[in-house]
């Protein structure tokens, strides 16, 4: 059987697109200081920006945050229904999740959750009066498109040369010089090629892509000859380094659906919803991580719906709720593989919400934000960072509507999570340049 001119270039053009996303690792299966220490990271965006600050909420000062958000601004958590949690590095104070998250509520008081608070991207620490003075802090603060990236790269402007690539794509480039046996590239994302996934010389996975109108069984006649014309030497060479893209395409996705399928149910039930979807999808990659042979892996995954500028309580209720039972089905599906203290799930998202209430029920678009971090390496049941002073204008605000300056940056953030995937201290200040601007790695959450 033969494919026509036209067939090729239509298969041409539903690939190549897909193609360029997945070239492989493919690097030697040499022994490292690597070759017996499986770890993931699970980074897990909340786009729009989570509103931190109904998220988690001081219980013993509650009255600080009830002078701002009272029932009367349609953007009040009642007292009596908030889950009680204890930060014992901060004096031991109560705080309260959202009565909507039971399930990461239990998590924490197990150990196995930390909260790392008022973090965002930042040029260096600076207070309130150095803000408003205008001393150096990042580009576009309170942009959606602006702030995604520079949590996604961990960079603050568009002229820095690493603000194109992703801090977890920058840990893929790393981990290949460390020549793990991966058979697949190190990132799998199961939410789109984000910026967060591509390094400089790596980009992710992505899995549930096929060739349109192309089985690639061997008795397929039509997928051989589309072969063999990818095989094809003496091309240009531009040509040929596109087919062999098309190539590591077609063999990576075989090779991961052929694994997959393989790949055991859980007695976990896992929710409905697209996030508890991902993450299912996650475990299941885990499951056969030893048919892809993989050391390292990072998962990009997300949920959408956080800017919630009107009808907070009832939309934000929701996600919230997705996220405490999708996390916890997840951290429960790695125990039952035996790899709860191997993979650290962490959450991500564009900034908070202003503590001031606008006028439709809902939040503006704020900085520095609450993050969730869970796994059983996770130093859980404590709360690292500073929780801010919930007062407008007051000394964390960066203005008079609760936009809190963070006190912890985003490479730092980073840089703990990395350093724990087996990172050196080297070649972290190379992923993250910035970081030496920032004292230490202080939040020790892992």
């Amino acid at each position: 059987m033969t494919i026509s001119r036209r067939d090729f270039l239509r298969i041409f053009g539903e690939t190549i697109a897909y193609s360029l996303l997945l070239p492989s690792v493919n690097v030697s299966a040499a022994a490292t200081n690597h070759s017996n220490d499986y770890k993931a990271l699970v980074c897990i965006f909340l786009y729009g920006g989570n509103d931190g600050n109904n998220m988690i909420i001081p219980y013993d000062q509650y009255e600080d945050y009830a002078s701002v958000r009272n029932t009367a601004q349609n953007l009040n958590i009642q007292k009596s229904s908030l889950l009680p949690i204890k930060a014992p590095s901060h004096n031991n104070l109560n705080f309260g999740f959202h009565p909507s998250m039971s399930e990461l509520q239990s998590l924490y008081t197990s150990g196995k959750l930390a909260v790392l608070c008022n973090t965002g991207p930042l040029n260096k620490l600076i207070d309130r009066q150095q803000y408003l003075i205008g001393t150096d802090f990042p580009e576009q603060l309170f942009s959606h498109s602006s702030q995604q990236a520079e949590w996604q790269s961990a960079t603050t402007s568009l002229l820095d040369p690493l603000a194109n690539t992703g801090w977890g794509g920058r840990i893929s480039d790393t981990l290949q010089t460390y020549k793990l046996s991966n058979k697949l590239p190190v990132i799998t994302s199961f939410s789109g090629n984000a910026l967060f996934n591509n390094g400089q010389i790596t980009k992710p996975f992505e899995p549930g892509n096929r060739l349109a109108g192309i089985n690639s069984s061997a008795s397929d006649s039509r997928y051989r000859a589309f072969r063999s014309l990818l095989e094809a030497t003496g091309l240009p060479t531009i040509s040929q380094a596109i087919n062999n893209k098309l190539i590591t395409a077609i063999d990576n996705s075989e090779l991961y659906n052929t694994a997959i399928s393989s790949s055991a149910s859980f007695k976990t039930v896992f929710p409905s919803g697209l996030l508890a979807t991902q993450l299912l999808n996650v475990a299941k990659t885990i499951a056969v991580r030893s048919k892809l042979s993989s050391q390292k892996q990072i998962f990009f995954v997300s949920l959408n719906g956080f800017d919630t500028h009107t009808n907070q309580l009832t939309q934000q209720a929701s996600l919230l709720r997705q996220i405490s039972q999708s996390m916890a089905a997840f951290y429960s599906a790695m125990n039952e593989l035996g790899v709860e203290n191997n993979v650290t799930s962490f959450t991500m998202s564009d900034f908070a919400r202003t503590f001031q209430p606008n006028a439709n029920g809902g939040s503006d678009h704020g900085w520095g934000n609450h993050h969730l971090i869970l796994g059983g390496a996770v130093k859980g049941g404590d709360f690292y960072g500073k929780f801010p002073s919930l007062a407008l204008a007051g000394a964390d605000d960066s203005g008079n509507q609760g936009r809190w300056i963070p006190s912890t940056s985003v490479e730092q953030y980073a840089g703990i999570l990395t350093g724990w995937l087996g990172i050196t201290e080297k070649e972290i200040l190379r992923i993250f340049p910035k970081l030496s601007e920032f004292s230490a790695i202080t939040p020790r959450f892992l």
